[in-house]
């Protein structure tokens, strides 16, 4: 009880609230009891609370500051040694924890903890798994989660299983925090690089229930439908469709959208269909703009037999309402379209008068002009049609799914 007060007390003070009685209580307070704080605040960020966001950068700030003014004995505690690198791998300041491990004794903190943090913090991903393989044993459970987490990324193109496995620890471990969102984000790309398709689903639906308000939810989106991809047909339709129901209504449409433009860029039309299929549909029930949405629907379209109709609805598109990306595409569709439902002119060409050859030349002659060339219509339309799509390719690069 006394600790949650202490934290609430410290919150209001940073708010700047005439506390005098705060203030008075947090006097000279422990650092892990300021990394805790800071904890609380990260956690009430991840479930979705807006003032959580801008006031945990000020309590960062209020902790750079007790810790640079802390006594170096309070460092002899191991709670406020192993706070310090908590605090560095939660957002903290490099410099002031630099300055405060240049004070430890050498046996106070375990080496590899010290030169992996500051790995860490100069950003040397060799380093950081080189000292963070194995964990020195009996470290609080936060800081091994957050060890876990900011070498997830680093370890998983080196040993993929560990590295999910890791984020798992940090899933059962620390529940409802922000570094459990983290690590449900972070679990796409390695999932969909083992090709385990039920374990992605399985993190996506996690967030989803749990994690949906968070302010990083628009990478969890991007992470989830660069993973769908690249697992191509190992996810079928009703099962992203079951994803989205998870996703609140705001979010469904946006996301449909993402899978439809990246799968006209990975080649898989029928994908971006279905996709695109579905974000028309919110849109109207959303009332909302629907001019991406019949973009891609129509992009998926040309090259089958609806190819007229698909180029009637690009050229009727307000290019207005397209982002410059979808515009280079609205026009290379179109073009596509054109090529396509343009008629190959397969009619023999007007035989020339011969001159008098002589009998062998002339019969070969004769033999090679007899029949005229056939011409595979249906292959030079989609021998088209794929150049096409390679220039679409190339408009968009891979980075603009």
């Amino acid at each position: 009880m006394k600790l949650r007060r202490y934290h609430f007390l410290l919150i209001l003070g940073l708010l700047g609230l005439p506390l005098g009685q705060a203030r008075a209580d947090m006097l000279a307070p422990e650092p892990y009891l300021l990394v805790r704080s800071m904890r609380m605040l990260q956690d009430q960020v991840a479930s979705g609370k807006p003032e959580a966001l801008p006031m945990l950068n000020r309590v960062l700030t209020h902790i750079s500051r007790q810790f640079k003014e802390a006594k170096p004995e309070a460092w002899d505690k191991p709670a406020n040694a192993y706070a310090l690198f908590i605090y560095l791998l939660n957002g903290g300041n490099p410099d002031v924890v630099r300055g405060i491990i240049a004070t430890l004794k050498p046996d106070q903190v375990d080496q590899k903890l010290i030169a992996g943090s500051l790995a860490y913090a100069d950003g040397d991903a060799l380093r950081i798994v080189e000292n963070f393989q194995e964990l020195p044993p009996n470290l609080p459970i936060e800081l091994n989660a957050s060890i876990y987490l900011v070498t997830a990324s680093q370890l998983a193109s080196i040993d993929a299983m560990t590295a999910l496995k890791r984020l798992d620890y940090i899933r059962l471990n620390a529940p409802g925090t922000l570094l459990e969102e983290a690590a449900l984000r972070r679990g796409l790309a390695i999932a969909a690089g083992l090709g385990d398709k039920d374990k992605l689903l399985g993190l996506a639906r996690n967030y989803l229930q749990r994690f949906e308000r968070s302010p990083y939810g628009e990478d969890f989106y991007r992470q989830l439908v660069d993973a769908l991809l690249k697992l191509k047909n190992k996810v079928s339709d009703e099962e992203i469709k079951e994803l989205a129901e998870l996703a609140w209504p705001g979010a469904r449409m946006p996301f449909y959208l993402r899978v439809a433009r990246g799968s006209i860029v990975n080649g898989d039309l029928a994908r971006a269909r279905f996709a695109a299929q579905e974000a028309e549909g919110l849109a109207a029930t959303l009332k909302a703009d629907d001019t991406q949405a019949k973009l891609y629907l129509a992009v998926s379209n040309v090259g089958s037999d609806q190819t007229g109709e698909a180029s009637r609805i690009l050229s009727q598109l307000p290019k207005d309402r397209l982002h410059g990306r979808d515009i280079k595409l609205l026009e290379t569709a179109m073009a596509m379209a054109g090529k396509i439902m343009a008629q190959p002119d397969i009619s023999p060409a007007i035989a020339e008068p011969q001159p008098n050859l002589p009998k062998a030349v002339s019969t070969r002659a004769a033999q090679s002009t007899s029949k005229p060339p056939v011409i595979d219509t249906e292959d030079a339309m989609i021998t088209e049609a794929r150049k096409k799509l390679d220039a679409i390719d190339a408009i968009l690069g891979k980075t603009g799914k």
